[in-house]
């Protein structure tokens, strides 16, 4: 073996065990601010700390601020454990192809700027790997013949379930669109008695799957790790107040300078109204009024949500009963509307009025093809504006004659609808319209949606049982006196007649 390949094989060794090492010798990245845009990674102590805790745990979760170079980060860590271990597969998740092509070719800079290690396919040598970049992936072929694979994917619900991976990152992790079922999706990629790592990075959006996995950790298996604004040492006091001032209250949300900043986000919950010991309700087993029944939906190919309702007498009403599934047609949903009605009788079912838009080609609306399955819809308003305070209307306490608590008109059976509960309770304010929820995550929006359609509705309270009057039929029973008169007529009377 020659001087230069006992150096190269010594360098995919500290791949393996020195990874800091490795990264601030080798690892190359893209600095927008320096005078050469690919400059060498030298890392600050909290990106040297988070390496090492990386290469300790195997499910890791960052909780990061803004701009701090995390992203380059994890991929430079991949890249390590790429050249290190022959035949290691990596699968990057992002909010769109876009961001995923991007991974790609950031990945593709990492390894083009370390060619005393690897090489393009279009300069390769022999005894050296070299590596091919495509959109969505990027492949490093060893003289060996095995293969070591980056591969990208957009957020979607069955993405990257079919690949076997020794690493999984997921960056951006808040902001992407069926961020559970991914990763119910991706986690048995990795889950190995023998390895498997993840890591998921992002800034912090409330009410996400990410934010759930970071507050439940360390007791569901992830290390978490916070990066403050101040990781780069090159921001000092004096730019945070100068960055406080231009963004106000926003800087706790992108530069937090700790867990409670990053998760105290301006504008905040849409419904803080909502709360356990108000809106959550035993169920009634026996009722003595008759109440009136309404199925509300939101129907979409993405997510099929429906909840059932009743309104008693009082006007009150309370959610008893939840549907969700994606991916259903209307014929499987209308089936399952009619399977849940469980033979009440549903005054009516309310839908948004998007469903009653014609289909150019069959000149049909979806409303249409419900009918046509046995569910016969009523339109609603798609004022989301007037909706939000219809439901707010609905969900707000108010005092009650004779009670200490203040009730919502509207409440939730406990356990019968868990899933809209954690909507209600996650999802936050519109950052540009304060009056209106967030649409984003956009999980968190279609049980609301399907709640809306009942709240600016004209719904009917229920009603009491006629009362039966006692009925007296003593005018039946056989008199004494068949005259009728009720005693014995008197000798002057008869003489009279």
């Amino acid at each position: 073996m020659d001087a230069v390949q006992a150096a190269r094989n010594y360098a995919y060794k500290l791949a393996r065990h020195d990874k800091v090492r490795f990264i601030e010798t080798f690892v190359h990245i893209e600095d927008k601010d320096a005078a050469e845009i690919v400059v060498p990674f030298v890392l600050w102590p909290k990106q040297k700390e988070l390496i090492c805790g990386l290469c300790e745990h195997r499910l890791n979760i960052i909780l990061k601020a803004r701009q701090l170079g995390i992203s380059w980060l994890v991929l430079a860590f991949a890249a390590s454990e790429m050249l290190g271990k022959r035949g290691y597969t990596v699968i990057g998740l992002s909010r769109t192809e876009e961001e995923a092509k991007e991974l790609v070719r950031r990945m593709g800079v990492i390894f083009g700027a370390m060619p005393e290690l690897i090489c393009e396919r279009d300069e390769r040598r022999e005894g050296m790997p070299w590596f091919e970049q495509k959109a969505l992936e990027l492949t490093i072929y060893w003289p060996d013949g095995t293969e070591s694979k980056f591969k990208a994917f957009p957020s979607a619900r069955s993405a990257a379930r079919s690949f076997t991976a020794n690493l999984i990152l997921f960056d951006e992790w808040a902001f992407q669109q069926f961020a559970e079922e991914i990763w119910t999706a991706g986690f048995p990629t990795v889950n190995r008695p023998t390895g498997g790592k993840v890591i998921g990075l992002s800034t912090i959006e409330r009410g996400s799957f990410f934010e759930k996995t970071f507050c439940e950790a360390p007791g569901n298996g992830f290390t978490p790790y916070f990066l403050p604004w101040d990781t780069d040492p090159r921001r000092t006091a004096e730019w945070y107040a100068n960055t406080k001032k231009t963004l106000g209250d926003l800087i706790m949300q992108e530069y937090p300078a700790s867990i409670e900043e990053a998760l105290t986000v301006p504008g905040g919950s849409f419904f803080p109204e909502v709360k356990r010991h108000t809106h959550l309700v035993e169920p009634v087993h026996e009722r003595h009024d008759i109440p009136r029944r309404y199925c509300c939906i939101d129907y979409g190919l993405d997510m099929f949500s429906a909840h059932w309702v009743l309104v008693d007498a009082e006007g009150r009403a309370r959610v008893y009963r939840e549907f969700d599934a994606p991916n259903l047609t209307i014929s499987e949903a209308c089936s399952i509307i009619r399977r849940e009605h469980r033979g009440e009788r549903i005054d009516a079912v309310l839908a948004p009025p998007d469903l009653w838009n014609r289909s150019q080609e069959s000149g049909k609306s979806r409303a249409d093809i419900f009918a046509e399955n046995g569910v016969y819809l009523v339109k609603t308003s798609n004022d989301l504006t007037a909706g939000c305070a219809a439901l707010k209307e609905w969900l707000a306490p108010r005092e009650v004659r004779g009670q200490e608590t203040p009730r919502p008109m509207l409440t939730i059976e406990q356990d019968a609808a868990p899933n809209l509960w954690r909507c209600l309770t996650k999802i936050q304010k519109d950052p540009l319209r304060p009056d209106v929820y967030a649409k984003q995550p956009h999980d968190l929006t279609h049980d609301i949606d399907s709640l809306r359609c009942f709240a600016v509705s004209w719904t009917a309270p229920g009603r009491m049982p006629e009362r039966q009057l006692p009925r007296d039929f003593s005018f039946q029973k056989e008199k004494k006196d068949r005259g009728g008169y009720g005693e014995t007529p008197s000798e002057s009377f008869m003489r009279y007649v």
